[in-house]
């Protein structure tokens, strides 16, 4: 019964090792899961505040997935980075590449406009936004401009008439929770003035 037993144990390690380097012959590298895990280990470094490694594993995410949808997050996880330790400028670049990569997330907008008031050049990114619209989607940061700036009624009226031209939009759903919580804050500051 002993021999039994030792051969067993014998014939199922023997399979066990063959079948691993079976499969060690056949692993497939996932680029994008390899993305995703680097990108996960800078949110871990984000959250304990080792900004250096963060930044180097957000970079080695985006490297690995450059111009893939995924990678917008990769880029606003690098720009929220660069805005935590005082760089909007290096946050703006990230998160104009987000929003290239995928323009219907409207924090991505939001994100975009921060570094705009970090850097103090609100004015100017209106001016060069109302002169340069590329699509109806810049009429969403010349809105967030002007509430930056503000000028939350004229913020409110731009993005509202947004929604009403592009209904079928994705991002709509995004934008008129924003503009609904604007109007309740406009809305309770008069009433203070009052």
């Amino acid at each position: 019964m002993k021999k039994l037993l030792i051969a067993t144990i014998i014939i199922f390690a023997f399979f066990q090792n063959t079948t691993y380097a079976a499969t060690d012959m056949k692993t497939v590298i996932d680029a994008e899961m390899n993305a995703s895990g680097h990108n996960n280990k800078g949110l871990a470094y984000l959250k304990e505040r080792y900004y250096f490694g963060a930044i180097k594993e957000f970079e080695i995410a985006i490297g690995i997935s450059p111009n893939r949808q995924a990678s917008a997050v990769y880029h606003t996880n690098l720009g929220n980075t660069y805005m935590t330790i005082g760089y909007p400028k290096m946050a703006q670049t990230h998160f104009e590449k987000a929003l290239d990569l995928y323009p219907l997330n409207f924090q991505y907008y939001s994100n975009l406009v921060d570094s705009f008031k970090q850097q103090n050049i609100l004015n100017s990114k209106l001016k060069y936004y109302q002169e340069n619209k590329k699509s109806c989607l810049d009429d969403i940061i010349i809105g967030l401009i002007y509430g930056a700036l503000g000028d939350i009624k004229t913020e409110i009226t731009i993005l509202d008439e947004f929604c009403n031209n592009e209904p079928d939009l994705i991002i709509i759903p995004a934008i008129k929770k924003y503009v609904k919580a604007q109007t309740i804050y406009l809305k309770n500051n008069e009433e203070q003035v009052y």
